[in-house]
């Protein structure tokens, strides 16, 4: 019996392998490729960044943005969530000085303590955190 084409085992055997080289060669799935790194150092320093002695002083909160008097400036600066990024920028949302990278959600909460904030951040693949800003600047 001569064959002139292919089966259809043949075909499905030759779709699959095909799939395969276009998912491996543009790599839609990154987290199976290259899973989430988080640094546990990076938590730390944006902490340090936002508690710099005599730099920031804490002025309100809107919930999700945290407005800061730059005394060395002279300038208030914000503190908000943009794309999974915590970031600093002046009062008009331009500059911009990353904090800390894969955030989720963040809620700011003045407490009854002048210039102490709390802080509930959430992180990709991380439970909620919570701290308490000392955010007094040259009084504190």
């Amino acid at each position: 019996m001569n064959r002139h084409g292919f089966t259809l085992i043949e075909a499905v055997l030759a779709l699959v392998v095909a799939s395969g080289l276009f998912l491996l060669a543009t790599g839609t799935d990154r987290r199976l490729v290259r899973p989430l790194q988080h640094d546990p150092v990076a938590w730390y320093q944006a902490v340090r960044v936002l508690e710099q002695p005599g730099k920031y002083q804490f002025c309100s909160t809107t919930g999700t943005i945290l407005k800061l008097w730059d005394q060395q400036r002279q300038t208030t600066v914000h503190v908000s969530l943009h794309r999974q990024i915590l970031k600093l920028t002046n009062s008009r949302g331009q500059g911009y000085y990353p904090l800390l990278k894969h955030v989720v959600a963040v809620k700011w909460q003045a407490t009854p303590y002048s210039g102490l904030v709390k802080m509930t951040i959430q992180q990709e693949g991380l439970p909620s955190q919570h701290v308490l800003l000392d955010l007094r600047g040259k009084d504190s």
